[in-house]
């Protein structure tokens, strides 16, 4: 059983009382075995429902990162929510590309929308991983212009990256006890997947209908930090290319509610969704010209193509001459990544991500 974390450090704290819609003894009717339960919350029902103030507070952390050349402050804004209950310490964080929008509103709208509180435990929610980067809307810190995940643990006296990512890793993932770490396609690809770190049941309790178990890790993520730790990590790639936001954010939460519950954090049933396909091989198809990125159809992630599927041509902006063409790399292919709308792409932009469909296997 994993226990509390340390109490996490900080500049400064504010607490609310997180309003519930819902009477709180109501929050503990679930199929959860109750000998896994705190004694205060087993059996269907309370005689007495405790206090909110009992049951969940919320608060916020801000972590003091550095003094930019402005002089403006840089520092990161942590979400505390507690049931006053033991149990695990989730992180959950976004945006560590600031360009990814998608899992920021995923998290807003789960604390917007928490009428179902805490069953025990407590989150640690970390919407804007890469303030700067979200401000610049880049992948990468536009002031040294180094990709943060691929910089951890950092380092305190390194590059302003690597400052950061040693902020994050010393104030949030190494104080949890479950990372899930949200990603998008960014300004311009779609894409719908969730990786395999080293709990497959929790990359399925988010629901997706594609998993990705790479046969190593990129090294210097945050989730490669955490898996070193020993901790349940999982990484979800979700939305991008502010297409359907709506439906991206309804789907994230739908999935993140169902692996809290998973967890045993909140209360209720936990779905479980048949027939998902697991790659074990996926090709990043990267241009090798720039210019214009034109699609020759739309594609949706999870799709079948079949051998010589072309997916777009890379035209000049100037001649109209088509510069490289790019087609599916396998025999039979899985979209994971698509970009539907004639876009800008540089050489070496993520373009598609095709997965392998011989190698794939069934999960039922």
């Amino acid at each position: 059983m994993c226990q509390v974390g340390p109490q996490p450090p900080g500049e400064s704290t504010r607490s609310r009382v997180t309003p519930l819609s819902r009477p709180v003894h109501a929050l503990v009717r679930t199929r959860t075995d109750d000998r896994r339960l705190p004694r205060a919350v087993r059996g269907a029902s309370l005689a007495r429902p405790p206090s909110l103030q009992e049951f969940v507070a919320h608060s916020t952390t801000r972590l003091p990162v550095s003094t930019l050349a402005s002089g403006f402050e840089l520092g990161l804004t942590i979400h505390d929510v507690t049931s006053g209950r033991p149990g695990p310490r989730v992180g959950i964080s976004a945006m560590i590309h600031g360009d990814e929008l998608d899992g920021w509103l995923i998290i807003r709208e789960f604390l917007r929308a928490m009428d179902e509180g805490l069953l025990r435990g407590s989150l640690r929610l970390l919407p804007v991983a890469n303030p700067l980067g979200m401000e610049a809307i880049a992948r990468n810190t536009p002031t040294d212009t180094l990709d943060m995940n691929r910089l951890f643990p950092g380092a305190p006296d390194g590059w302003l990256s690597e400052q950061l990512a040693h902020v994050i890793t010393t104030g949030f993932l190494d104080t949890i006890d479950v990372l899930i770490d949200i990603h998008a396609g960014g300004t311009f690809p779609w894409v719908d997947y969730c990786y395999v770190g080293n709990d497959l049941e929790l990359s399925r309790a988010f629901l997706p209908a594609v998993l990705y178990r790479p046969s190593s890790w990129y090294p210097g993520t945050s989730a490669s930090h955490a898996i070193a730790r020993g901790i349940p990590t999982t990484v979800i790639e979700i939305g991008g290319g502010y297409r359907d936001q709506a439906g991206h954010i309804a789907n994230g939460l739908r999935g993140l509610r169902n692996m809290l519950r998973h967890l045993g954090v909140m209360a209720g049933d936990v779905e479980h969704r048949p027939r998902q396909l697991l790659l074990t091989e996926m090709k990043v198809m990267r241009p090798q010209q720039g210019g214009v990125c034109v699609p020759r159809g739309r594609l949706v992630p999870g799709e079948w193509l079949e051998a010589g599927h072309v997916l777009a041509d890379i035209v000049s902006p100037y001649t109209f001459d088509v510069l490289e063409t790019m087609v599916a790399p396998w025999q039979r292919n899985v979209v994971v990544l698509t970009r539907n709308y004639a876009t800008r792409i540089h050489p070496g932009d993520y373009g598609f991500m095709i997965g392998n469909g011989d190698s794939a296997t069934w999960l039922d």
